[in-house]
C-alpha cells in the first residue's frame, strides 16, 4: 500500500475465480490507475513507480512530474494543446474515480459537467476485459480522444510479437532525450516485423500508430511469459505503440505501452474529428459510446504461437 506524506492509497483487486487467474489491482482515487497485472505468481507486467504514488499537488501538474507508472486512462486527449486548453494525458488520470458495486468485476467512473466516463474491469481465467462507456452530459458536441496508457516494464530481452509484419506511421521519436528521426530500430521503412527484439531500442523512444487493417493481436513477451492485446475481440477505433528504453524524458525509463485508442494522433488538434465521416466518434449532446479491450496473459512459446495463429 504506497504512502507519501501521510497519504494512503487503497488498492482494489479485481475479483478472480482462482489463484492461477490473472491478478489485477487498481487505485480508484488515483485516476483508477491499474497498479498491478500478474498471472498467478509470475512477473509483474506494469512498470513500478518512478516516485511514490500520490495525487497531483496542483490541478495542472504535469504527468511526467509524478510516478510515471502503471496503467492510466488518457481522456479527453493524449498530448497537451495550449490552443484547446488541454493538459498532457488529459484530465481523468489526475482525479479520483468512484467505485460502484457490480455483478462482475470492478466498475469505476468519473463525471464532470461535460461527460461521464466509466470503465469496468473483469477477469476470466487469464483474460482481462476492460469495458468502457462515455456519455456526453452536455447539450453541445463533445470532441474527444482516448487512449489506454498501460506502461509495461521492459528491458533489452523484451520482444514485441505480431501475427505478421504491420505498417505504422510515426507520431514522434527521440534519442537520448532529444527529438530524433531515427526509427529504424523499431519500424524500418514504416513496418514493424512479426517479432522485434528490443535490444536495439537502448537510448531510443518512439510513438507510432498502426495503419488499418490493424493486427489481430499485439503481444509482448519477456522470458517465457507474455501479454497479448486481443484486438480481434476488441472494439476501439485505433491502436498506438509507445516504446521507450531511455530515449525520452529526464530519467532512464524503460517502458512499452500498447495503446488502444480513439484518434490516431497524440496531438488533439489532429486526433479530434473535424468533419462527420461514417466512423466519426465525436458525440452529440446526450449521446453515448461504448467499447471494450481484451487482454490475455500466458506462458510458453507454443501457447503464444497458437494464439498468434488465430489471425
Amino acid at each position: 500500500m504506497p504512502q507519501e506524506s501521510g497519504e494512503m492509497h487503497v488498492a482494489v483487486r479485481v475479483p478472480a475465480a482462482s489463484g492461477r487467474a490473472l491478478q489485477v489491482e487498481l487505485v480508484p482515487e488515483l485516476g483508477a490507475k491499474v497498479t498491478s497485472i500478474r498471472l498467478g505468481s509470475g512477473r509483474e507486467w506494469l512498470a513500478p513507480p518512478l516516485r511514490p504514488l500520490t495525487r497531483p499537488r496542483a490541478p495542472d501538474q504535469d504527468w511526467a512530474d509524478l510516478d510515471c507508472s502503471g496503467w492510466d486512462e488518457c481522456f479527453p486527449n493524449v498530448a497537451p494543446s495550449r490552443a484547446l486548453d488541454l493538459l498532457d494525458h488529459g484530465d481523468v488520470w489526475r482525479r479520483p474515480w468512484t467505485v460502484r458495486p457490480s455483478d462482475r468485476g470492478i466498475l469505476t467512473h468519473i463525471s464532470t459537467e461535460r461527460y461521464r466516463l466509466a470503465r469496468r474491469l473483469s477477469v476470466t481465467g487469464a483474460r482481462l476485459t476492460a469495458e468502457y462507456q462515455l456519455h456526453n452530459l452536455g447539450a453541445g458536441r463533445l470532441n474527444w480522444a482516448w487512449a489506454q496508457h498501460p506502461l509495461l516494464a521492459i528491458d533489452t530481452q523484451t520482444r514485441l510479437v505480431l501475427p505478421a509484419p504491420a505498417q505504422v506511421h510515426v507520431d514522434s521519436a527521440f534519442a537520448d532525450g532529444a527529438p530524433s528521426g531515427d526509427v529504424d530500430w523499431l519500424c524500418p521503412a514504416g513496418w514493424i516485423a512479426g517479432e522485434t527484439n528490443l535490444s536495439a531500442a537502448r537510448g531510443h523512444a518512439a510513438k507510432v500508430w498502426f495503419e488499418r487493417p490493424h493486427p489481430a493481436l499485439i503481444g509482448v513477451r519477456n522470458g517465457d511469459e507474455w501479454l497479448v492485446w486481443r484486438l480481434l475481440d476488441s472494439s476501439m477505433r485505433d491502436v498506438g505503440l509507445w516504446v521507450n528504453l531511455g530515449g525520452w524524458g529526464r530519467h532512464p525509463l524503460a517502458h512499452l505501452a500498447v495503446e488502444p485508442a480513439f484518434g490516431a494522433a497524440d496531438d488533439p488538434e489532429a486526433a479530434y474529428p473535424r468533419a462527420a465521416p461514417a466512423d466519426d466518434w465525436s458525440l452529440a449532446g446526450g449521446q453515448r459510446r461504448t467499447w471494450r479491450v481484451v487482454i490475455e496473459a500466458g506462458r510458453g512459446d507454443a501457447d503464444l504461437a497458437d494464439l498468434m495463429a488465430l489471425r
